[in-house]
Protein backbone atom coordinates (compact mmCIF):
# COMPACT_ATOMS: atom_id res chain seq x y z
CA UNK A 1 0.00 0.00 0.00
CA UNK A 2 2.61 2.57 1.05
CA UNK A 3 4.56 1.48 -2.21
CA UNK A 4 1.59 2.44 -4.49
CA UNK A 5 0.91 6.05 -2.45
CA UNK A 6 4.86 6.87 -3.25
CA UNK A 7 4.38 6.11 -6.76
CA UNK A 8 0.87 8.01 -7.35
CA UNK A 9 2.62 11.07 -5.32
CA UNK A 10 6.00 10.84 -8.05
CA UNK A 11 3.53 10.66 -10.93
CA UNK A 12 1.23 13.98 -9.41
CA UNK A 13 5.01 15.62 -8.82
CA UNK A 14 5.82 15.29 -12.31
CA UNK A 15 2.37 16.09 -13.88
CA UNK A 16 3.19 19.08 -11.42
CA UNK A 17 6.63 20.01 -12.22
CA UNK A 18 5.60 19.69 -15.77
CA UNK A 19 3.02 21.60 -16.17
CA UNK A 20 5.00 24.71 -14.22
CA UNK A 21 7.57 24.24 -16.95
CA UNK A 22 5.47 24.82 -19.91
CA UNK A 23 3.83 27.61 -18.26
CA UNK A 24 7.12 29.03 -18.02
CA UNK A 25 7.72 28.61 -21.77
CA UNK A 26 4.87 29.73 -22.48
CA UNK A 27 5.60 33.54 -20.46
CA UNK A 28 9.01 33.70 -21.36
CA UNK A 29 8.01 33.17 -24.94
CA UNK A 30 5.59 35.96 -24.37
CA UNK A 31 8.01 37.92 -22.33
CA UNK A 32 10.79 37.47 -25.10
CA UNK A 33 9.07 36.95 -28.38
CA UNK A 34 11.28 34.00 -28.30
CA UNK A 35 10.72 30.66 -30.24
CA UNK A 36 9.61 27.62 -27.99
CA UNK A 37 13.03 26.18 -28.96
CA UNK A 38 15.04 29.39 -28.41
CA UNK A 39 13.52 29.98 -24.72
CA UNK A 40 14.25 26.07 -23.94
CA UNK A 41 17.52 26.33 -25.07
CA UNK A 42 17.83 29.24 -22.80
CA UNK A 43 16.07 27.11 -20.19
CA UNK A 44 19.07 24.34 -20.87
CA UNK A 45 16.30 22.20 -21.28
CA UNK A 46 17.89 18.07 -22.75
CA UNK A 47 17.33 18.46 -26.68
CA UNK A 48 16.01 14.65 -26.08
CA UNK A 49 13.12 16.23 -24.03
CA UNK A 50 12.12 19.76 -25.57
CA UNK A 51 9.73 17.62 -28.70
CA UNK A 52 7.29 16.84 -25.94
CA UNK A 53 7.39 19.93 -24.56
CA UNK A 54 6.60 21.73 -27.84
CA UNK A 55 3.71 19.40 -28.58
CA UNK A 56 2.04 20.56 -25.63
CA UNK A 57 2.47 23.95 -26.92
Amino acid sequence: MCEALRELMKDDLEKREQETLLKTIKNLMDTTKWTAEQVMAAMKIPEADRGKYIAKL
